[in-house]
Order: C-alpha cells, then structure tokens, then sequence
C-alpha cells in the first residue's frame, strides 16, 4: 500500500508541473496500479472457500442454509421464550379419516414408489391411530410413522400448531445428514397461488430471508431454465417444504393452493402442511392434499395446564406460584 501510495503522489506531481499532455502517462500508471492490486483481491476470493461463488457445489450451499436456518429458529424460540421454564405440552390424535388418504392407500402408495419406499416400512404406524403422541414425538411421527412422510397439522386458534412446527423442524435439522434436503418454514399468508406458482413464491422466500441463495445456481446443474441457487436447491428437491397456514388465505385461495400443491411437488416429496380445522374441511370438499396422513391438535386439559403453570412459579410450594392459584382452582 505505501509503494502505490508514492507512485500515485509521483504522477500528481508529474502533472502539475509538466502540464495535460502528461495525463497519458497518468493514465498508464494508474492502470498499472489498479493490476497491482488485482493479485490480491483474487486471493482475497480464494479464501471465502477457494472458488467463485458461482461453482460452490449445491450440497454445500444446503449446509450453508441449514445452518443460517438452524440459527434463525433457535433465536426465534429463544424471543418466544418457549423453552422458559419447558416447552408448552402438546399432544395430538389422528385427524378425522374423511380429511386425509385412507392408511391403506398411503401404505400402497409409499411401497410403490419407484426406489422403494422412504424410510424403514417396519417403523410405519399400522394404523392411523398409530400418529398420536405429544411434545417431542412429533420428529419420529412425522420421519418415521408415516408412509409418506407427508403430514397435515389440524388445529383450533391457540392450539400450538406453529410452535410444534418449529419443534419439528429443529428436530429435523439435527438428524439431517450433510448435502441433505433442508427443511424451511414457511408462512402461507403472503402466497397468492392465482399470481405465482409454488417455486416462484419459494425460491422468492428463501432469497429473501437469506440473501446469498440469490447468487447464480452452479452451473453444472442441467436446469430447465438458469436460476438463482434458491432455484436450484428447490429443482433438486433439496428443500423440505414445512407450510404454516393454509387457513391464513382467503377461502377462495385455499382450494387452489392445495390444488398448486398437488400439481407442483412429485409424489416423493416430503411436506408438513398446518392449518385451522375447519378451514381445512370446507378445502377438502373440493380437494385433499394428495398423500398426506394427519394429525389433530388436542386442548390443554386442566392437570398439563396446572402443571405447567406451576412449573413456570418454580414449583406448587413455590411464594410465586400463589398468583396461578385462582386460575389453577378455575380449572
């Protein structure tokens, strides 16, 4: 830096006194410091990961979002404040028969696919009674139990639906394998299927939520059309979409984007999909998400709530614990 510093200060000094027809040489000399320093950013370059970020491999860059999304969540959980004193119990039964497949079809339709089934068909619940369960369990429910590991979510207002998807999609990422599919939140509410097609409107999410997926895809991936990396991982399915409220459109927009749903992702791909009950049912008279098992969320009944209600005074014989007292009796 001192060396161009005193070439610069001595082509100044030659211009002042000989006048504009030395600007030529300045010229030259200012180009000869601007190769100089060339080496150097190209180093620099090499040293965020010894490639252009253009030729970074697609299982990387699924780390690299793993991670961001990882982070992303454990704040979140930490500004909810949901582990403080423990996570809220939530328990679920299985969602009414006539809004999911049969047990059967979703059996037949996971030991046909081509490549066989996802997953160890011995872990698969018998039946769908078999997906009830709270809390923690909701991991091995949704990886393990069902045949195709695609899950809808049912619940009433308050019921604790987007929490326990956060729940599952930290439990996710800790079993994730490295280059493995990544699993991303994302809320429905500002998707307008009428407007944009399913990977439009995620590939638009991710980059905004995490800038560097705008960069371009590598470009040894044989895409149908060039994207961005956002795209790329989305084509290569290396995105496990978890879609939280569907009740959140306006009803006219709620069977479509089911139907979007059906037509945009293959068979084989996982997908949590969430939704208020009702809402769900006035959808499926029309169209049911294809595949899919499900689970109802259940009301906090009075021990759980009591309980938890205590534990969050430091216990029942706990001097705090006599502010819950009148809403523990009432319930």
């Amino acid at each position: 830096m001192l060396y161009v510093g005193v070439v610069v200060a001595g082509v100044a000094w030659f211009v002042i006194h000989y006048g504009p027809t030395a600007g030529i040489l300045a010229g030259a000399v200012g180009g000869l410091v601007g190769l100089l320093g060339l080496p150097a950013a190209l180093r620099g370059a090499l040293r965020l990961g010894g490639k252009p970020p253009e030729s970074v491999p697609l299982d990387k860059v699924a780390d690299g979002l793993a991670l961001g999304v990882r982070r992303q969540w454990e704040a979140e959980v930490q500004v909810r404040r949901v582990n403080d004193p423990s996570p809220l119990p939530v328990a679920w039964t299985a969602a009414d028969a006539d809004l999911v497949e049969s047990w059967s079809g979703l059996r037949e339709l996971a030991e046909n696919w081509p490549g066989g089934p996802p997953g160890d068909p011995a872990g698969w619940a018998t039946g769908a009674w078999g997906l009830a369960g709270k809390g923690g369990e909701i991991d091995k429910v949704f990886s393990e139990r069902v045949p195709t590991r695609r899950l809808v979510v049912l619940g009433e207002p308050g019921s604790g639906k987007t929490m326990l998807l956060i729940r599952l999609l930290l439990a996710l990422l800790a079993r994730r394998p490295e280059g493995g599919p990544v699993p991303v939140l994302f809320s429905l509410a500002s998707w307008d299927p009428t407007r944009q097609d399913l990977d439009t409107w995620m590939a638009g999410q991710l980059t905004r939520d995490h800038p560097a997926l705008r960069a371009p895809a590598p470009a040894e991936l044989e895409q149908s059309s060039p994207g961005t990396r956002a795209h790329a991982l989305l084509e290569q399915r290396l995105i496990t979409p978890i879609l939280d409220g569907l009740d959140e459109l306006p009803p006219g927009l709620q069977v479509l984007a089911l139907d979007a749903l059906n037509g945009s992702l293959p068979a084989r791909q996982p997908l949590v999909l969430s939704s208020r009950t009702t809402d769900y049912r006035n959808a499926t008279a029309t169209v049911r998400l294809h595949g899919a098992a499900g689970i109802r969320l259940l009301p906090l009944d009075s021990t759980s709530a009591t309980v938890y209600l205590q534990r969050d005074a430091d216990g029942p014989g706990a001097e705090a614990a006599t502010r819950w007292s009148g809403i523990a009796a009432s319930l």
